[in-house]
């Protein structure tokens, strides 16, 4: 079987190819060892308590990171209780949506606590017992202190060792307690982080298309990313608000029996106004916070997802004021964030001297005096809440956004699934009917559901719609399709017509069940297989895209390929079917991509009902003649098909029935010659053929797809032309750069010198610390957004997924925006701390000092020793997030195809393993803060030791006076030093966000606008002259030519159509012209010489008036469709355009350039999915407007091309024919003869 070869010769996916050399390579560099980590269970599975409170466990691997540079094989596996599938398990048991709760509690935030209730039971235990061992150690330095005056102490023990044990063993459950509250704490928090990803991702697959537009992708996004921070924060943090209140509580208590609970009551009174106040700022910074979250993201979304048109219309300085505007909003409420998060430190940070210093003065006040004894045992006393209190503000602000997001979670978990209006009968129930009652409250629009007698059978494939009242397409918030009532026999051929927006894609949307149903009856019986309007690819290798998930048999997939006319162009591919395909299919040009969801949709293994949305509009005639005899009328004979047409109209006569579109109502239906007879003035045979230029691979999508087709070599490929790629060509989306090591010094001072001030003058001037911070982020922000913008979309774009460049802009700048501060804020303020407590313990006697060098130097190498793993696995971590956000951005853009394919199920899978390998990672990262912590601790008691056993070993020669404070100031350092420490791995944990951002400073980018001399429109061009001088062009320096020595003069005023025939590469040339025009990648060699709301998308940037904008929108036959619309040009378009058609969404485009008025038009299949009647008035509106402007035309269908000057016919990157189409077709030879012939049409030349 030869045809066979281009796809079982094909070498693996280029990507796994290169992966797996790396890591050959990598491995041969490591250590040698029997098995990698990642093959091994995860050992935190079955260690004891002990190691799991010293973080033990994590030991192989922190020394390993020493060793080499950690890769994602040297993690072992996520445990299975911290799996995706056991959190739901544990979840689904006991949530319950819509209840109300006391408190204003939401029902996701209940469930959360009861989910995780244990954990939260051994947090707090663990927390009690840490306020214990402080306590006791309050009490042991009171006796100490005591032991030194010659006093009785509270142990009665005369041997002073005793109390030195007694000291060590409060020290040690102290530091072992808090190690051990945060590691729980920390694990809990990311198990709650990876459920709320989850749970927003299937809530996404199950989301009506009415919610759906509710929640821009950029919202959603935010809440797995942001919102899921948001709730580990909190229960990081939580402890905090356990131990800060309850420590405090006990501070009073015991000072109230030390010294009388009056003095007692005044310092608790100061202390909880304080409290009190910072719990109200906590709030305010809170809500600030959330005024933060969406609006950037949700802008900045849309630029990216946009990116070619903003560069075709060379929107980019427009685009980056637009969200410079937005940045500078965020800029000042993030000041006011950060002067609220000040002020709330800073109270709380004195928090425990005011309550010292009330104390101390009350007690005075009544007493007299206090001997120095009391005095010391009174600031251990209150040094049990001092870190406490300290944290605090962190923690309160941390409980006020979780609460937040907690509500955002739970709106979104609340809104409208999509309805159960079809429900799939499965052999085992043949025979039996199957209904369904459901009813519905109203959604926000109004409308009721009322779905009843809902039954299907395996035993015959046949469709029945009863709908005599509305069904509610909720994917258009202002269409209503009425009326419906129609019967489908099994096995037979139906097709759709109507003009644009009469409602023929929502018709198989009901039928899909992604439409409410208001009254009537829906009862289809059989499974479906479906291709939608706009193809859906994934960024996988075609043959996976065609499997979908089905298991691989040769011979269906060799016939498959045959009868969607593929398999020559997959031997075109440089790998065959194992090519891999971009984000969004974006080396594939729509031909390409339709072909290959109709190989999708007759692969599937088991289906009755076939629902084709019009894809044969993205193909050229014979093509789709092929296309359809093959496969709609041979693979799938036997099924139920039901087929949209904007174009192809010859081949109704060979339906059983066609139905009639107009205004959502089926204004007809019959036989062919029934609707011909009802419809007379139906012209069938002027819109005969297809399209006119050869079934090659081309994109009719919209202008922008083209731009990104060529940079993948669908040109049939020779030997020759393959050689001319690089071993990286192989590859299309680039893995995420990551730099290894520890983050670099000129990151930091990349960092600070954004302030505009120089980063030592930052060191000295802390006082201005935050509003350098807030400075450097906004000037950060705002220049790489620019370099964003500026990076060409073949070298970058085309390579990078959406998702990654998001998850820096939202994640990354987030720890810009809001931890990094923090965390440097933590650093000077505990640093400040430790050396007070350093110096005033070594005041004591210069063996103290002496000792403490050699710990001081254990701190730092242990500190610099666990850096390097704590850098690469934080990464690590960073690296696993972006397949996360990329699944999410893949699913939603590809519902409606995921659902009606049945694959929820698959997905959801798919999604756990990104969600849990990314889990693995952050849980590793925190645990490994914890070993660090645990370490830090112990060296913190063996320092208390060392004081404490001077002190009794020397007993009488120091005064009460400086026993007092070394020994009170050592216990500080239990809590302070290892926060420090902690604090500045944090710090450059942070910076790899930065180092992230700053990723951008090296991308490519397009030639600077400074070397162009900028020319007002309105006098350049002049007549729209365009000559192409032996034009040269790749899209990558390691990807052969497409374009190769091209050259024609176009008059000003001309109009010329560029076509090709089937498998000559045309449709990348003629991507690849429009490109070289637009300057969107530079030429390799050669010249082009040139002569000189809906109101927001056709004038985003006001530059229009409302009645210029209605006029256009009359010419182009869409002004009485809007003014049905209330809303008029005030009209929310939703996300993508998805409330309207694909055919309004191109009359929206044409509208835009109409309105621009330029000199020079471009039309890329600008009417390829509005019906032939709409179209031929656009072409006469086009013809009119465009009368004086030079026109380049991309179109299938010839009756669009015949009126044109000249005709271009592109051949392996050259220009073959040009002249007028009368001279070619005159010439039977002419390729452009063949095309025309191949269409099956008579011109009148």
């Amino acid at each position: 079987m030869e045809s066979i070869q281009h796809y079982v010769s094909a070498p693996s996916t280029p990507r796994s190819v290169l992966a797996n050399e790396r890591i050959a390579n990598e491995s041969n560099a490591k250590p040698a060892t029997t098995q990698l980590f990642s093959q091994l269970p995860n050992p935190l599975s079955t260690a004891s308590v002990l190691a799991v409170m010293m973080v033990q466990w994590l030991q192989p691997l922190v020394g390993l990171g020493a060793k080499h540079v950690l890769e994602k094989e040297d993690i072992w596996p996520i445990c299975a209780n911290d799996s995706c599938a056991s959190l739901q398990s544990r979840f689904r048991m006991v949530y319950t949506p819509h209840k109300k709760l006391p408190f204003g509690l939401s029902p996701v935030a209940m469930a959360f606590i009861a989910t995780f209730k244990r954990e939260i039971l051994v947090v707090l235990g663990s927390c009690l017992l840490y306020i214990f061992a402080l306590s006791s150690q309050s009490y042991v330095a009171q006796a100490v202190l005591q032991f030194l005056a010659g006093e009785v102490n509270l142990f009665h023990v005369e041997n002073g060792y005793w109390l030195l044990v007694f000291m060590a063993a409060a020290s040690i459950l102290a530091a072992s307690s808090l190690t051990y509250v945060f590691f729980v704490s920390s694990r809990t928090g990311a198990n709650m982080r990876s459920l709320v990803m989850d749970l927003v991702y299937q809530k996404s697959l199950r989301l009506s298309c009415v919610a759906r537009q509710q929640y821009s992708t950029g919202e959603v996004l935010t809440l797995m990313s942001v919102d899921a921070e948001r709730v580990f924060t909190v229960m990081m943090e939580s402890p905090w608000l356990v131990v800060g209140p309850v420590s405090f509580v006990i501070s009073v208590v015991l000072i109230g029996f030390l010294f009388d609970f009056t003095s007692a009551a005044g310092g608790a009174v100061t202390l909880m106004v304080v409290s009190i106040a910072s719990v109200q700022f906590g709030n305010t910074i809170a809500r600030i916070q959330h005024d933060l979250l969406d609006e950037r993201v949700k802008v900045t979304s849309e630029s990216l997802q946009g990116i070619r048109v903003m560069k075709f219309y060379a929107w980019e300085e427009l685009l980056a004021h637009r969200v410079e505007k937005i940045r500078a909003k965020e800029i000042a409420l993030l000041r006011k964030f950060h002067l609220y998060q000040v002020v709330n430190t800073v109270m709380l940070f004195l928090t425990p001297a005011f309550l010292s210093g009330v104390t101390f003065g009350i007690y005075v006040a009544v007493n007299g005096k206090i001997s120095v004894i009391d005095a010391f045992t009174l600031i251990a006393m209150v040094n049990i809440c001092r870190t406490a209190l300290i944290q605090l503000p962190v923690a309160i602000s941390a409980y006020s956004q979780a609460r937040i997001a907690f509500a955002r979670i739970d709106l979104y978990l609340s809104s409208d699934d999509k309805t159960a209006d079809v429900v799939v009968v499965t052999p085992a129930l043949e025979g039996n009917e199957v209904s369904t009652h459901t009813l519905r409250e109203a959604s926000e629009l109004g409308f009721g559901v009322d779905c009843n007698g809902l039954s299907f059978s395996r035993s015959s494939s046949s469709v029945r719609a009863s709908m005599p009242a509305d069904v509610r397409d909720e994917e258009r918030r202002s269409f209503r399709l009425e009326g419906v009532d129609l019967e489908i026999d099994n096995g037979s051929l139906v097709m759709i017509i109507g003009t644009v927006g009469a409602g023929k894609s929502s018709l198989l949307n009901a039928l899909l069940g992604e439409m409410t149903l208001k009254r009537g009856s829906l009862d289809l019986r059989g499974d479906v297989s479906y291709v939608s309007q706009e193809t859906w690819i994934r960024n996988l290798n075609v043959r996976d895209n065609i499997l979908f998930g089905e298991s691989f048999d040769v011979e269906r997939y060799e016939t498959v390929l045959e009868a969607s006319e593929l398999t020559m162009d997959l031997r075109a591919l440089p790998h065959g079917d194992r090519t891999e395909i971009g984000e969004r299919g974006i080396n594939l040009s729509g031909r390409q991509k339709a072909r290959v969801a109709i190989a999708r949709a007759m692969y599937r293994s088991h289906y009755d009902v076939l629902l084709l949305d019009d894809p044969l509009s993205a193909v050229d005639s014979h093509v789709a003649h092929g296309i359809f005899d093959k496969c709609i009328m041979g693979l799938a004979k036997s099924k139920t098909r039901i087929l949209v047409l904007n174009s192809h109209y010859d081949l109704i006569n060979r339906a059983d029935k066609v139905l009639v579109m107009r205004d959502g109502t089926i204004a007809g239906d019959g036989t062919y010659e029934e609707v011909m007879a009802m419809f007379p003035e139906l012209d069938m045979t002027q819109t005969a053929s297809g399209n006119s230029d050869g079934a090659g691979w081309h994109s009719n999508h919209d202008p922008t797809q083209d731009k990104q087709a060529p940079v993948k070599t669908s040109v049939p490929a020779t030997g020759a032309q393959i050689e001319e790629g690089t071993e990286d060509s192989q590859q299309l989306i680039q893995e995420e750069d990551r730099i290894k090591g520890t983050v670099a010094s000129d990151v930091y001072k990349t960092y600070f010198d954004e302030s505009g001030m120089n980063g030592l003058v930052v060191i000295f001037l802390i006082v201005v610390f935050y509003t350098t911070c807030v400075r450097t982020s906004k000037n950060l922000h705002n220049d790489l957004f620019r370099r964003v913008l500026g990076a060409p979309v073949n070298r970058y774009f085309d390579v990078t997924p959406v998702g990654r460049v998001l998850n820096r802009f939202s994640n990354d700048l987030d720890q810009v925006d809001s931890v990094l501060p923090k965390d440097y804020q933590i650093v000077a303020q505990h640093a400040s701390m430790a050396l007070g407590s350093f110096v005033v313990s070594a005041f004591v006697s210069y063996w103290i000092a002496v000792a403490y060098i050699p710990i001081i130097v254990v701190f730092v190498v242990t500190a610099r020793y666990f850096k390097k793993t704590s850098c690469e696995v934080k990464r690590l971590e960073g690296v696993t997030r972006t397949p996360v956000y990329n699944l999410f951005s893949e699913t939603l853009s590809g519902l409606q195809t995921i659902r009606a394919f049945k694959m929820q199920d698959t997905f959801k899978l798919l999604n756990k393993k990104v969600v849990d390998e990314n889990a693995n990672m952050y849980i590793t990262y925190w645990s490994a803060g914890r070993w660090l912590a645990a370490r830090l601790d112990m060296l913190s008691v063996v320092i208390i030791v060392i004081v404490t056993a001077y002190l009794v070993s020397t007993k009488g020669q120091l005064s009460a006076m400086t026993a007092g404070l070394s020994l009170t100031y050592s216990l500080m350092l239990t809590a302070v030093v290892q926060w420090v420490t902690r604090a500045v791995d944090h710090v450059d944990s942070a910076m790899t966000s930065v180092e992230r951002l700053l990723h951008f400073r090296n991308i490519p980018q397009e030639e600077d606008a400074s070397d162009c001399t900028p020319l007002n429109s309105s006098v350049w061009p002049l007549q729209g002259a365009i000559k192409f001088d032996n034009l040269c062009l790749k899209y990558r320096p390691e990807l052969p030519l497409v374009l190769r020595g091209v050259s024609m003069d176009i008059r000003g005023g001309e109009k010329v159509d560029i076509c090709g025939r089937t498998g000559a590469g045309k449709t990348l040339t003629k991507s690849s012209l429009m490109i070289a025009l637009f300057r969107i990648c530079e030429f390799d060699n050669g010249s082009v010489t040139i002569d000189g709301p809906l109101r927001e998308n056709l004038n985003p940037f006001g530059e229009y008036s409302d009645t210029e904008i209605w006029t256009v929108l009359q010419q182009v036959h869409m002004a009485d469709s809007l003014a049905k619309w209330s809303a008029g040009l005030d009209f929310e378009v939703s996300e993508c355009g998805d409330n309207l058609s694909v055919g309004q969404r191109q009359l929206v485009c044409i509208g835009r350039a109409l309105l621009k008025n330029s000199k020079i038009v471009v039309l890329d299949e600008g009417t390829a999915n509005v019906d032939t009647a709409t179209d031929a008035l656009i072409q006469a509106t086009i013809r009119q407007t465009f009368a004086d402007k030079t026109v380049l035309t991309i179109a299938h269908r010839i009756n669009t091309i015949m009126h044109c000057n000249k005709i271009a016919v592109m051949d392996a990157g050259q220009v073959v024919e040009f002249g007028s189409p009368a001279d070619l077709l005159a010439q039977s030879e002419s390729i452009f003869a063949s095309l025309a012939k191949h269409s099956e049409e008579k011109f009148l030349c």
